[in-house]
């Protein structure tokens, strides 16, 4: 809702001044208050032990919210059989609350709340609300800019492409039981909202028409030749959006036909089952490359899968078994057992390596602490962590980029020779630590990133130093497990050893989210301006002689296979069963968005 009550503000007080102006105005007031709200809700937090965040509180909320508890897997933990009332209860002694388990009623039965994150979304609201409000002050600055309104839409994308990134980032953080993922993800789709409303208040509907054809030329000029990319992307996530637009508009024209309301627009002369403006958007729909693009929709869908379903799911349940099978073995047996695991899950390209370094901060303290103490124990656990990826990364580096880096098909397929990464050599050449290269190293996906590195041929040593700083991602992160660890503690009566862990969990998932997600807003930025400010340099670059010869090549390939897959000359039968791939992947990937509970059994991280 900000962005309706700054405009309600704007014309109470600022009716005579242009929108966009105002707009621009907003970046600095809206970082204060972003910063007050969460310095309040700090406060507010450590006032109190009755406002952290714990299974205590967590119970509490669930009852007051009306969450219903989830017996599926906790038949033995109702007040009697068939009612609905848990064994437990809260009493509140003294002005504490506290759980209560009478004889037979298992301490583990607070789990059927496990569900229930109505009450972690309001108590972490504010802070929620801190981090929009920081996104659109952010937002604001974009439109600061004087002169061509047309950067400002190009700046609108660019922070959109930002959001896409904290899509990642919540994966990564899947599986936390703090409910931090889905909270990234609520905060995520309101940025998109949000940011979008505003740059509809900010331009007239005039000035959106005109910008948006000056931005898609210069897409076309720029990018022509990998639209089809993006518009596969569009297909495979707005899909249903455009069969219920296309349904409204046929509504829409039928009222017209009908003359019901006599204010309404005619149909059009040349009838139809759609309005003007829906035919003409059909027509350009029709223009594609239908076959490229729907092609190139299933290979999205199959992208989004891998991530959903054995990044966030499968990577969440097999480190879950993990930390089951090592449960009463040594430090060092456990260290060892976790190094191996950990190295077969960095040489997996989907995996991110936060679930990895959250796994050991739950293991390793967990009997660490007995000799090494809680804050020997996550120092511990954090050094292991580092040497884990930057070994990782060595054997990604090394072992499999540079190997590969002897296949001209390889070399043609990441587009050695293109200006992106010719930008990139260009930061990670560089001798020495600077931010640009630092952001790259951490900020982007774990496998891809080294194994780039060894296909460029980079220095090794280089890119060890410039991978060292990932430590400011591994400290908060292995503290975010050790802490969630710590929160599942409870002493004899069934309560919380640690009362205030699940509440800095919190705090500390968020810090991973920030640096993860900031780690890469820097490194495209750095990218961008790299390959803007310094095209000579990237220009300096010499091709890759064999990939350049095998793109000549393959060009007269790529010509006659477009060709025969132009629409109108595929089989019916080919196109029959690519445009039931796409309705099937379609379909799966929004069962599994929106209906993921239905389709995968909940599954958390911690003990």
């Amino acid at each position: 809702f900000h962005p309706l009550w700054l405009l309600a503000f704007k014309l109470m007080f600022y009716g005579e001044k242009d929108t966009r102006t105002f707009v621009s105005w907003l970046s600095g007031p809206l970082f204060f208050i972003s910063i007050v709200i969460v310095v309040a809700w700090t406060a507010w937090v450590f006032s109190d032990p009755d406002n952290e965040w714990n299974i205590v509180a967590r119970v509490v909320a669930a009852e007051r919210t009306g969450c219903e508890p989830n017996y599926e897997n906790y038949e033995n933990c109702r007040k009697e059989p068939g009612s609905e009332e848990t064994c437990f209860y809260v009493e509140k002694n003294d002005g504490k609350e506290s759980l209560k388990f009478p004889d037979g009623c298992d301490q583990n039965c607070t789990r059927v709340y496990n569900d229930c994150l109505n009450g972690f979304i309001l108590w972490i609201g504010p802070v929620l609300i801190s981090m929009t409000t920081f996104f659109l002050s952010f937002f604001c600055t974009f439109l600061r800019t004087e002169g061509a309104r047309e950067k400002d839409v190009l700046n609108f994308g660019v922070v959109w492409i930002f959001l896409i990134f904290a899509m990642w980032v919540t994966t990564s953080l899947a599986g936390t039981a703090a409910g931090v993922a889905a909270a990234l993800a609520a905060l995520t789709l309101a940025s998109f909202v949000a940011s979008a409303m505003f740059v509809a208040v900010s331009f007239s509907k005039a000035e959106r028409n005109q910008n948006a054809a000056a931005v898609f030329e210069r897409l076309r000029q720029k990018y022509g030749k990998h639209l089809d990319v993006g518009r596969a992307l569009f297909v495979v996530t707005c899909a249903p959006i455009v069969l219920l637009y296309l349904g409204f508009s046929t509504v829409n024209q039928f009222i017209r036909r009908i003359g019901i309301f006599p204010c309404s627009q005619p149909p059009g002369e040349e009838g139809g089952l759609f309005t003007s403006r829906t035919r003409t958007q059909v027509d350009v729909m029709k223009s594609w490359d239908r076959a490229k693009v729907y092609t190139f929709a299933v290979y999205w869908g199959i992208a989004f899968m891998i991530m959903q379903v054995i990044v966030a799911n499968l990577t969440v349940v097999f480190l879950s078994w993990i930390i089951e099978a090592t449960e009463g073995l040594g430090l060092a047996p456990i260290t060892a057992i976790m190094c191996a695991v950990g190295v077969m899950m960095f040489l997996l390209p989907p995996v991110p390596g936060v679930p990895v370094y959250l796994t050991l901060g739950i293991v390793l303290p967990a009997e660490g602490h007995k000799t090494l103490g809680w804050a020997g124990s996550i120092l511990y656990c954090t050094g292991v962590g580092v040497v884990l990826k930057l070994f990782s990364s060595a054997l990604q580096q090394k072992g499999i980029g540079q190997n590969l880096s002897h296949y001209v098909k390889v070399r043609q397929f990441v587009g050695i020779n293109s200006i992106l990464m010719k930008a990139m050599r260009l930061v990670l050449d560089k001798e020495g630590l600077s931010v640009p290269k630092v952001s790259i190293l951490i900020g982007g996906p774990d496998w891809p990133t080294s194994v780039l590195c060894g296909i460029m041929r980079l220095s090794l040593p280089q890119i060890m130093l410039g991978t060292t700083p990932i430590i400011f991602l591994i400290f908060p992160t292995c503290l975010s497990g050790a802490l969630l660890y710590m929160a599942s503690v409870k002493d004899e009566t069934g309560n919380p050893e640690f009362a205030w862990a699940g509440t800095i969990s919190a705090i500390t998932l968020s810090v991973t989210a920030i640096v993860q997600f900031g780690s890469m807003i820097v490194a495209a930025y750095y990218l961008e301006q790299t390959a803007g400010k310094r095209a000579a340099d990237v220009d300096a670059i010499l091709d890759d002689r064999e990939v350049k010869e095998a793109d000549d090549k393959a060009a007269h390939l790529k010509r006659c296979y477009r060709d025969v897959t132009q629409w109108d000359m595929v089989p019916f039968t080919a196109k029959l069963l690519l445009q039931t791939s796409l309705g099937c992947i379609i379909t799966s990937c929004y069962m599994v968005q929106l209906f993921s509970s239905l389709c995968f059994t909940p599954h958390l991280l911690n003990l």
